[in-house]
């Protein structure tokens, strides 16, 4: 998978996935930290709010639309990984 800082679309092998900005910002988020935890404060902070306009249920709602739009399984997930009670990780891929 290719993620631009700057550019809203991502490619996956050869299809092309264009993204809101808000699914943009929790992408780039998570994959700039792959394998880490990233908290429910972290990825709203990186949406640019104080917590009260971005809730977790909001949260959830985008990062649902990313998986679906990146065909990513949130029961057996390749890139966004649920840590309940805590955020969410990027799943770092293997070295190929």
């Amino acid at each position: 998978m290719e993620i631009d800082a700057l550019d809203p679309r991502v490619r996956q092998g050869t299809r092309e996935i264009r993204l809101s900005p808000n699914e943009h910002i929790l992408l780039y988020t998570l994959a700039a930290r792959a394998g880490a935890v990233v908290t429910y404060r972290e990825l709203t902070d990186s949406l640019g709010s104080d917590g009260g306009e971005v809730r977790n249920n909001s949260l959830a709602r985008h990062l649902s639309s990313l998986r679906r739009k990146l065909q990513d399984d949130p029961e057996r997930p390749r890139y966004i990984e649920t840590i309940r009670t805590i955020g969410f990780r990027f799943v770092a891929a293997p070295p190929t």
